[in-house]
């Protein structure tokens, strides 16, 4: 075809119709809602989205308030790595470090450290590098009072800015059930008036999230916090303006992507209707968002730990751009309270490639007009802003904290997600799929916050401790027949047990009663699992079990696959002890695999 014919070439509009006949053609008669799926927050995700899903309002004008006037300035977003030391002088020269390697803020732990004049001359210290303060950790009360005493008697301080508080709705208020808020009222008001420029009012829904919560509910409980706060302050004699300049609002950015995403868009859409109920102008309302994310440690892993950094990258991506105003990217090892240079460093370089290298610190709102996240954007906000006003008209969120219906329902979500993980509805690499048994447990460091890997890697401990006591837990595969007809069984098999931390051992292909029994006595293990396909078992279970039994009593078989309900039933009174299949709940089946071998220790 020559050139001249090849400009000459038009292709067909899109067409939906013909999309899904195609669609459906390709799955050979399925339709395509059997593609359809259902978020945790009762959203259901089509395969394709068009112009038709759009939103009717303004793009611009509702996500981005102010953006002709952004465009001129853009905003980097500020690094907001937590530094952790044991000694002020141990955390100057460390921040310091990161300051040289691009880090652009300072946000420090105070956990542990002593509020004396190590602080202070910390804080002198690193004042002439006029970047922002961040922490927002609970127990940062001792922090704000000591900085704002030192402003009251150094006015080189008064000029500081960031973000320094905590949030005792989400922090005590959720965990506890009751929350008293006069002493922090008061000490938010005392330490306002002498950091005017330092945010107080801090709305952190990390501790929902790291408890289950889904994308709705966290913006929910973000409004009905806000409003509470909003009310509290009015009472001090606060405009609006004045509170809603000192709120900073924090999320987590969990796996995902585009909920995520969308997440943090609804906030500030329905964020910004909320402070033009107050009396806000509009067009003040862009430089009262202030927003934080930190990557969640709620689906972080002590196993197979720099998958880690996958997570974190896809995390921190999302919330770039969804634009957000500070950023915590945790190091891969931070679950054992101890990161590494090299997982600070990992961690940091994450943020610095998304800004510098793919540029995202020079595009607003970049996920913008994308059918999909805007579509998903609306639909979260709609739903997070029905859920907010069933919280007000219940009582609001204090109330609601105190009957534990806040809690209720974010257990709900959890109960779900467990469940999906142990049936691999969900996938979390390294944990109940594609383990290694050989990865051992770090330390990992106490905390109130919940993690979904948290069963499996009490699993693995159990497994570990057998291992320390005497032998670690083996399997022993049989396979029958042919290699090419048992190994898709038993590599499942393998698969599922080193989720557990017990080890397997494939046999050579069995064709024989004998072969069954050299492997047994070859091996001498206290738990088998027969591996073949469904036509053999009829002939071969019987068989292996008797043969278990007489070589001996205590040995447990079981079968691959998921065996018809009378054929078991059978079996299992011959003494087959059960079996491993597909959607099995994986939790429930390693706890009692694993108490085969501590029986057997006693």
């Amino acid at each position: 075809m020559k050139l001249s014919e090849m400009k000459n070439q038009s292709f067909d509009p899109p067409n939906l119709q013909a999309w899904q006949e195609a669609a459906e053609k390709a799955l050979k008669g399925r339709s395509v809602e059997s593609l359809h799926t259902e978020t945790y927050e009762g959203i259901e995700l089509k395969p394709l989205f068009t112009q038709e899903d759009l939103p009717a309002n303004d793009r611009v004008e509702s996500y981005i308030p102010g953006v002709n006037k952004k465009i001129s300035s853009i905003q980097e977003w500020k690094i907001a790595q937590v530094i952790k030391r044991g000694t002020w002088g141990e955390l100057s020269h460390a921040l310091q470090a990161a300051i040289s390697r691009g880090q652009n803020c300072l946000s420090f732990s105070v956990e542990d450290m002593q509020m004396d004049e190590g602080f202070d001359n910390f804080i002198l210290g690193t004042a002439g590098e006029n970047l922002p303060l961040f922490n927002i950790e609970k127990n940062n009360a001792d922090l704000a009072d000591r900085l704002s005493s030192l402003a009251d008697s150094d006015e080189s301080l008064k000029g500081s800015h960031g973000v320094i508080g905590y949030d005792p709705i989400s922090e005590i208020g959720f965990r506890q059930g009751d929350c008293p808020l006069d002493e922090w009222t008061e000490k938010t008001v005392a330490v306002s008036s002498s950091l005017p420029h330092i945010k107080t009012i801090v709305i952190n829904t990390t501790p929902y999230h790291n408890q289950g919560a889904n994308a709705v509910q966290e913006l929910a409980y973000a409004f009905s916090t806000g409003v509470l706060y909003f009310n509290i302050f009015q009472e001090k004699g606060w405009s609006p303006e004045e509170i809603a300049g000192k709120i900073h609002v924090h999320f987590s950015a969990g796996s995902h992507f585009f909920m995520e995403l969308s997440k943090i868009r609804a906030f500030k859409k329905v964020w910004k209707d909320i402070l033009t109920s107050y009396g806000i102008d509009k067009e003040l309302c862009e430089r009262f968002i202030s927003i934080s994310v930190e990557t969640s440690q709620f689906n972080k892993s002590a196993l197979d730990r720099h998958v880690n950094l996958l997570r974190t990258g896809g995390e921190a991506f999302s919330a770039v751009l969804s634009g957000v105003d500070f950023l915590v990217v945790h190091p891969f090892d931070s679950l054992s309270g101890e990161t590494t240079p090299l997982s600070e460093r990992a961690a940091r370089n994450i943020q610095l490639i998304l800004g510098e290298e793919a540029h995202l610190n020079k595009v607003i709102d970049p996920a913008g007009g994308s059918y999909y996240v805007e579509w998903l954007t609306e639909e979260v906000g709609r739903k997070a802003w029905s859920e907010f006003l069933r919280i007000d008209l219940e009582g609001g969120m204090a109330d609601l904290l105190k009957k534990g219906d806040i809690q209720e329902s974010v257990n709900k979500v959890l109960e779900k997600r467990l469940a999906d993980l142990s049936t691999r509805s969900q996938s979390m690499i390294g944990t109940n799929i594609y383990a290694n048994p050989e990865d051992l447990l770090t330390g990992v460091e106490p905390s109130d916050d919940y993690r979904l890997s948290l069963p499996f890697e009490k699993l693995r401990r159990r497994a570990e401790e057998i291992g320390r006591a005497g032998e670690k837990p083996v399997a022993g595969i049989i396979g029958l027949g042919e290699l090419k007809s048992h190994k898709p069984r038993a590599d499942f098999v393998s698969g599922f047990l080193s989720t557990g931390g017990i080890h397997s051992h494939l046999s050579r292909p069995c064709f024989t009663k004998e072969d069954v029994l050299a492997f047994m006595e070859e091996t001498n293990y206290p738990y088998y699992v027969v591996c073949g396909r469904d036509e053999e078992y009829d002939s071969w279970l019987p068989l292996i079990v008797e043969t278990a039994g007489n070589y001996h009593s205590q040995i447990k078989v079981d079968a691959a696959g998921k065996l018809n309900e009378e054929k078991m039933a059978a079996w299992t009174q011959l003494g087959l002890n059960g079996c491993i299949h597909r959607n099995q709940n994986m939790l429930e089946k390693l706890n009692d695999l694993l108490t085969i071998w501590e029986e057997e220790k006693k």
